[in-house]
This record gives C-alpha cells, sequence and structure tokens, in this order.
C-alpha cells in the first residue's frame, strides 16, 4: 500500500478540493445535509473561506489534504476543529471516491490524530450515520471508543492518552466479524489430500504447523516460540480471499492480488489487532529473524510430510522429484530442521519404492 502525507494546501491548490466536493460519488454521504448529491454549492467560495479561517489557525482549526508519497497525488483531505460546549476537536475526513478502498482511510485517520494530538488536541469526536459500518471500522481500527448512539447516528471519541497508549478495545461484534473472514479457509482446499484422500484445507494445514511449533519448543529455546505459533496461524489467511494456489502454478500477480486484499482486511481490523498482524507479515516476508525462518520451515515441512502422507496416485507426476528435493533451502539454517528433513526425504523414497 502507498504511504501518504498531510499537505498543507496553498491557495492554487483549491481546484482539488473543488473536485471532490464537486463529485456526488465522493460526496454521496453527505445528501441529507446537501440534498439531493451531497455536493457542496459554491466550492470555490468555500474554498476561499477555508483558506482564509481554517489553514495556519492551530490548535482552533485545522485542514489538510492526503498526499500520496509516490507521486504527489492527492488523495482526499482531514480536518479538525474545537468545540468548546464539548471541550473536544470534532473531525472529519473524506477520501476521493476513485482512491477508495486502497486502505488509505485507515492511514489517513492515523496521520491527522498523530498531528493532532502532537498539536495541542486532546480529544478528537466524530459522529456519522450507523449505517456507514466502514467507517465505523476504521475508526476503530486506530482506537476510537463508541460513546452514543442518537437519532441515527453513532458518537466515538478518541483521547490523546488512549491513542498514546494503544488503549483500543475490540467490541464482540468486531471478534465474530473476524472469525467469520478466518472460517473461510475451512472450506478453502489445498492441492494435497489427506492419508485417506481427502483434499486438505488450509485450515487444516495452519492447525498442523502450529501444533509443529509448539512440539519444537524445547528444540529451540533461544526463540519466541509463541511468536512462531502466531505467524503459523496467520501466515494463510490471505487464502480467505484468493483461494490456495499451488506452489507451483503461484504468480507475481497472484501474491500481489493476495497481498493488498489481505493488507485491506488487515488495516480495517481494531487497531491491536491490526498492529500485531502488521508487524508479524512484515517479520515474516523479511524472513530475516529466527522466529521467521523457522515458521517458513514449517509451513514447507507439513506440505511434504502431507505429501507422503497422501495415497500416492494424487501425486502428479512433478511431485515426484519436487518431494526429494522441495524445503532443503530454507531449513539449511538449523542443523536439526536439516536432518528432520533428511527423514523426510527418507519417507518419500521408501513411498516411491513400496508403490513400483
Amino acid at each position: 500500500m502507498d504511504t501518504l502525507e498531510l499537505y498543507i494546501p496553498k491557495p492554487e491548490d483549491g481546484w482539488f478540493y473543488c473536485k471532490m466536493m464537486s463529485d456526488p460519488a465522493t460526496m454521496a454521504y453527505n445528501a441529507p445535509w446537501f440534498p439531493p448529491d451531497g455536493c457542496i454549492p459554491k466550492a470555490a467560495e468555500e474554498w476561499k473561506r477555508l483558506c482564509s479561517e481554517w489553514i495556519d489557525a492551530e490548535p482552533e482549526r485545522f485542514y489538510a489534504y492526503l498526499k500520496r508519497t509516490s507521486d504527489g497525488t492527492f488523495v482526499g483531505d482531514v480536518c479538525f476543529h474545537y468545540t468548546p460546549e464539548h471541550d473536544w476537536w470534532d473531525m472529519g475526513i473524506v477520501i476521493f471516491a476513485p482512491e477508495r478502498g486502497k486502505g488509505y482511510g485507515t492511514q489517513g485517520l492515523r496521520l491527522l490524530a498523530e498531528h493532532a494530538f502532537s498539536h495541542g488536541v486532546i480529544r478528537l469526536h466524530n459522529e456519522f450515520e450507523t449505517t456507514r459500518d466502514a467507517a465505523y471500522r476504521m475508526h476503530r481500527t486506530i482506537g476510537f471508543r463508541e460513546i452514543e448512539r442518537r437519532d441515527g447516528c453513532v458518537h466515538l471519541l478518541l483521547t490523546k492518552e488512549d491513542y498514546r497508549k494503544g488503549n483500543a478495545h475490540m467490541e464482540p461484534r468486531e471478534f465474530l466479524d473476524i472469525l467469520h473472514v478466518a472460517e473461510r479457509l475451512k472450506d478453502t482446499t489445498r492441492h494435497c489430500t489427506t492419508s485417506k484422500g481427502r483434499r486438505e484445507s488450509v485450515a487444516e494445514h495452519c492447525w498442523r504447523i502450529s501444533l509443529m511449533a509448539m512440539l519444537l519448543r524445547s528444540e529451540f529455546p533461544e526463540l519466541d516460540i509463541d511468536k512462531v505459533t502466531r505467524m503459523c496461524l496467520i501466515h494463510d489467511l490471505g487464502e480467505c480471499f484468493t483461494g490456495d494456489i499451488p506452489t507451483f502454478l503461484k504468480t507475481e500477480e497472484n501474491e500481489r492480488t493476495e497481498e493488498a486484499l489481505l493488507d485491506a482486511w488487515v488495516q480495517s481490523l481494531p487497531a491491536p489487532i491490526s498492529d500485531e498482524m502488521t508487524a508479524l507479515y512484515a517479520e515474516m516476508n523479511a524472513l530475516e529473524t529466527p522466529e521467521a525462518k523457522l515458521y517458513k520451515s514449517l509451513d514447507k515441512l507439513e506440505a511434504v510430510i502431507q505429501h507422503n502422507e497422501s495415497p500416492i496416485e494424487t501425486w502428479e507426476p512433478h511431485e515426484y522429484e519436487l518431494n526429494k528435493t522441495y524445503a532443503f533451502d530454507i531449513v539449511a539454517f538449523s542443523d536439526w530442521l536439516t536432518a528432520l528433513r533428511r527423514e523426510i526425504y527418507n519417507d518419500t523414497i521408501e513411498k516411491i519404492e513400496a508403490n513400483k
């Protein structure tokens, strides 16, 4: 996902504000206040007022564009202003419709919160219709707490203290939503079969490599096995969205698609879960720490073990050689895993010979 930055617009940058405020797809959420399509009338005049009253007016008011750092494209805007009767700062965020679905909303909200709490703001407040589920999840992701529902709107609050301490909480509904997505892996089948010839599920594969990690705690006492287990549990969650594609068929485009869909989902989760999973995936992808190397080894080894357990008539021709060579490179960092790989190799040879 491309990164964003806050950009304080100059008067000549008003074309983007006017473009967003005049776009029905972007402003549809605003229709109850500006019927029929939510677009702001006389956007150019509103831009002049905004420049004179909101730019360089902190901490009372703040306004900025969200700019993509890779190419300088404006993708949305953010703002906040002080509301003395509640002693909080009401905020807003708008993502230009063509740029939605890329994780920019959550990232922009984090940028706004970080800036606000670094410039005298103590409490951020937002309210919107209870039907806007995506907006609700986005706010909850970075730690906003629901404080009230009234007249068809939900009110959320984020304090500086909670944001700095990362004191975000997961609602029961959010917990269930995560489980409902993960449940898809129970019905997502892999290329390999079980010993009785049934196609195994991705969930079963994830379960067994997690079990493998737990069993190896005493063999790798210097490693954080709890972290390895967490890596094993989440490593194939991207397949909730794409299904399983065998390693020997998976293309770079397949990997990019899976990564983008997974990242968008992870960024929508409550802050503690989202932050932990983002950090774990980054470590897993870098494949530099001993924990990441062990997780990756178990992932590959379990696949070879499962092939040894499945009926040989389910093997494809190329798998006879693949089962002899697969994963030797990834386990080379560990003598114990290398010895395990040799034992698996011996099982492969024995199986092939027995079925000649």
